[in-house]
Order: structure tokens, then C-alpha cells, then sequence
């Protein structure tokens, strides 16, 4: 009896996929590496740079818990703020002797504290009741801050802590969030959690009654998006030396946040960072050559983007490139 000759198995070099993946790693060496040379170099910018990478953390933190399990947060830049209020009061007031480097890290776990109590009752609600209630957190918090004792918040004229102002180190210390949350994020797509988060987005009474804890997985993506936002707050109070009430818990800061996420992508990696990135650069070119008109500029060129790629720049590239789909992650 003749035996069929086996064969090795050949790979296909050229499959699309790992093409992909090879350009999008080989773009994110190659940005990294940008980014990390700016401040060597003759005349760059530090504050563009680093709003860039602001913007783009910010929209991460937000993907977390509005990407991954559908609640939208009117609300998130609550975290923000009070991660600069943490650093501000901490060392501009109290003077705790704690490292600055170590305490933009460590502080923002008490606002991960505060939204996992906050989370407990208010993700119960769903849809635009839960959005209703972050704003009004959000403005409830701005107004208890705002009336704190001048002398441990700063009250309306903020915390100016210019001892601590070293904008070359806050800029590396925001480069290394960056890359961890990027990181973290990628972690999350192919884990046990991050599929649980899923399913809580797409059914959550379906993916409670096939035994994911829900309320678990909502409270951890919740306190972890409120760290990470925190952090970036904590960085920039690091990289200016300063807070404002006014400044840090502006519902238009929340609202770029969303933008940037749907923009690119909501529940992905690559989504958010193009997104916020695009934004951030739109915003940035409109408001130095309109700075009277670019705010109504910018909302239609939000517009058109939303009517042209409802799914965002990852699912406008998937629907034309269709063996791009489930790659762009």
C-alpha cells in the first residue's frame, strides 16, 4: 500500500495580517523614538508634545470603560482633575516629603478609591442615565473644590507649586504612562477580563446569566480608567506647577475625550491613540490660524467625521479593507 508523502507545512510570508502587525509595531518604535528625542532637540516644543501624549492617555482611560463595556462617561474628566488636585494639595500645600516622581504615581490610587465608590451605585445605571449621572459628578465635585479653604485648595486662584517645575522630567514620566497604558490596553484585548468587559458592552444581562461578574469586571475597568486619567493629571500638574478649578474640570475636556475615542475607534488600541491624536492636531491647527472661530470649526469638522465614519478611522478602514477586520486592535 502506497503511503502519502508528508509534507512540511509552509507558512505564507506574505499574510497580510503579520504584514499589519509588523507596520504598526515598526510605526509605534519609530514614534516612541520621536517622541522620546524631543526634548534634545533645538527649538521642539515641549507643551505640544506632551498635550499630544496628554490627549492620547486621556482618550485611553476613557476607551477602558466606555470602550470596552459601553458606558459612556460624560463625567471622566472628574479623574483628571482631581488627579492634579491630589498632587497639588499633597505638595503644594501639605508638603508631604514624599518624592514627586513617586507621588504622581502614588496619589492618583486615591482617585481610584473615590470612583470605585462612586462606581458602586452609579453603575447601576445604563445608557444616558449613567452619562446624566457623571456629568452632575463632575459638577457636584468642581463646586466642592472650588469652596475648600483657600489655604488647603487654593479656592479660585488654584495651586501654584513652582518648586517642583521640572517640565523635562514630567515629560518622560508622561512618555512611560503612555507606553504603559498602550501596553496594559493590548494585555486587555486578549485576556480573560477584557473578553468579560466585552460581553458586559454587547449583552450585559446575557453575560451576568452566563456567570460573569459584572458588577466586578464594571468596578475594575471603572477604578483602573479613573487611575490612569488620574496619573496624566498628576503629570501635568508636575509638567506646569499648577491647578485650576477652572481649568482642569472642563466639561470640554471630557467631551474631546469621547471625541477621540469615537473618532478613532471605541473597545480598540489603535483607535483611541489615532483619534485623540487626529483631534489634538485639527484643534491645534484650527485654533492658531482661527482663534475667534475655531471652536464652531472644529464642531462641524466633527460632524462631517461622524456622518462620513460613524465607526470611527478603524472601522471606516476595515469596511473598505476587508481582510483588515479584527486586526486593527
Amino acid at each position: 500500500m502506497k503511503t502519502v508523502e508528508e509534507r512540511p507545512l509552509l507558512i505564507d510570508r506574505r499574510d497580510p495580517a503579520r504584514t499589519v502587525n509588523l507596520v504598526l509595531m515598526g510605526a509605534g518604535v519609530v514614534a516612541a523614538f520621536v517622541i522620546a528625542l524631543q526634548p534634545l532637540l533645538p527649538g521642539a516644543s515641549l507643551v505640544f508634545w506632551f498635550n499630544l501624549m496628554k490627549a492620547i492617555v486621556l482618550a485611553l482611560s476613557l476607551n477602558l470603560i466606555t470602550g470596552y463595556t459601553g458606558y459612556i462617561d460624560f463625567g471622566h474628566v472628574v479623574f483628571y482633575g482631581l488627579g492634579t488636585y491630589v498632587a497639588g494639595i499633597a505638595i503644594g500645600m501639605l508638603g508631604i516629603g514624599i518624592p514627586v516622581p513617586l507621588w504622581v504615581f502614588i496619589g492618583p490610587l486615591l482617585v481610584a478609591a473615590i470612583a470605585v465608590v462612586v462606581g458602586l451605585p452609579a453603575l447601576r445605571l445604563r445608557g444616558a442615565y449613567f452619562a446624566i449621572a457623571m456629568l452632575s459628578f463632575n459638577a457636584a465635585t468642581r463646586l466642592i473644590v472650588l469652596n475648600l479653604p483657600r489655604d488647603f485648595a487654593g479656592g479660585a486662584f488654584g495651586i501654584p507649586s513652582p518648586e517642583i517645575y521640572d517640565p523635562h522630567t514630567a515629560y518622560y514620566g508622561m512618555v512611560g504612562l503612555l507606553v504603559v497604558v498602550i501596553v496594559f490596553t493590548v494585555w486587555l484585548g486578549n485576556s480573560r477580563f477584557g473578553v468579560g468587559l466585552k460581553s458586559i458592552r454587547d449583552d450585559e444581562v446575557a453575560s451576568s446569566v452566563m456567570g460573569v461578574r459584572t458588577t466586578r469586571y464594571k468596578l475594575a475597568a471603572f477604578g483602573v480608567s479613573a487611575y490612569v486619567a488620574a496619573t496624566a493629571g498628576s503629570i501635568d500638574y508636575w509638567f506646569v506647577a499648577f491647578t485650576s478649578n477652572e481649568l482642569v474640570f472642563a466639561n470640554v475636556v471630557t467631551v474631546e475625550m469621547v471625541a477621540g475615542v469615537f473618532l478613532g475607534g471605541a473597545g480598540t488600541v489603535i483607535g483611541p491613540v489615532l483619534g485623540a491624536g487626529t483631534l489634538y492636531l485639527v484643534r491645534d491647527f484650527l485654533w492658531v490660524r482661527f482663534p475667534y472661530l475655531y471652536l464652531p470649526m472644529f464642531g462641524v469638522v466633527l460632524v462631517i467625521v461622524v456622518l462620513w465614519m460613524p465607526r470611527g478611522i478603524v472601522g471606516f478602514v476595515e469596511d473598505r479593507v476587508p481582510w483588515l477586520r479584527a486586526k486593527l486592535k
